[in-house]
């Protein structure tokens, strides 16, 4: 069975309105500690403004500084340990609540760093577009969802920016787009299709290229992305769900139970039972 997934009202414990978009000022943080992994229906942008600790996002753990944030999309695991006295925003939207046609966003990309320490030029320049939206949830007017979500726009495109000066990021690349567009399809199969060669025939290249760019693009080969992808799912269902490890081991298309155990194994140096024991 399932564990629950926490949506954008569970987090303020108010009854659902519909609501697809919250902001939240934190003055200090109001739950430093969340000490169990669990998953959102929601994407989410903490911005920190002072604090210390870390965030944990799919079981990497991030140290937290000034001046920082950190992206969230739908589904990922994440926990925290903040000190008591952080402080800064929490940012919580549903794809819905976006504005059609919304530019592809590279830091919610599950191979991309979740975390992005911003210039001291920055922050103020955030902290400016996020105090006019709680203005507008503050005192409403007419077509305020529409500001709002033209606000929210021109967040991501700020952090959009920022991020891909930090990382050096070329959206208008063929390289990048050829991995942007593997990425995607990866999201999608990853439980179905494990081959190299199922990718490379989608993105309408050989194989051997698509490992080639991801190798210079990120360091590994197409095939490790894929194995890291399935790793991760299988990482996130065994803290995540009641399920077992037969089921487990089916959903991501493996057909014996043993090798899924030793696959584990090999990438993680823990056989399951003993990641979901140490993780639960």
């Amino acid at each position: 069975m399932l564990l629950p997934t926490v949506g954008i009202e569970q987090i303020f414990k108010l009854p659902y309105t519909g609501e697809d978009f919250k902001l939240l000022r934190h003055d200090p943080i109001n739950m430093p500690s969340i000490p169990h992994a669990h998953k959102h229906d929601f994407y989410m942008l903490l911005v920190i403004d002072q604090g210390s600790g870390t965030h944990t996002i799919d079981f990497k753990e991030h140290i937290v500084h000034n001046k920082m944030v950190f992206f969230l999309a739908p589904g990922q695991a994440h926990q925290w340990e903040l000190s008591e006295k952080t402080s800064g925003y929490q940012l919580m939207f549903s794809q819905k609540f976006m504005l059609p046609g919304s530019l592809r966003l590279p830091f919610f990309n599950l191979s991309s760093s979740p975390v992005l320490a911003l210039k001291n030029n920055q922050y103020p320049d955030l902290v400016q577009e996020l105090e006019q939206i709680l203005k507008e949830l503050t005192t409403p007017r007419q077509f305020e969802t529409e500001l709002i979500q033209t606000r929210l726009q021109i967040v991501l495109i700020l952090l959009k920016r920022w991020y891909s000066d930090c990382f050096d990021l070329q959206d208008s690349t063929t390289d990048n787009r050829l991995i942007n567009n593997f990425l995607a399809l990866l999201d999608k199969h990853y439980a179905a299709h494990s081959e190299v060669s199922f990718y490379a025939a989608e993105l309408h290249v050989t194989a051997n290229y698509l490992n080639q760019i991801c190798r210079k693009k990120s360091g590994i080969t197409a095939g490790d992305l894929i194995r890291e992808r399935i790793l991760l799912e299988a990482k996130r269902m065994l803290t995540l769900t009641n399920l077992d490890i037969k089921e487990i081991a089916y959903s991501l298309g493996f057909n014996d139970t043993s090798y899924f155990s030793r696959f584990f194994r090999k990438n993680t140096s823990v056989s399951p039972q003993q990641f979901r024991k140490t993780n639960n």
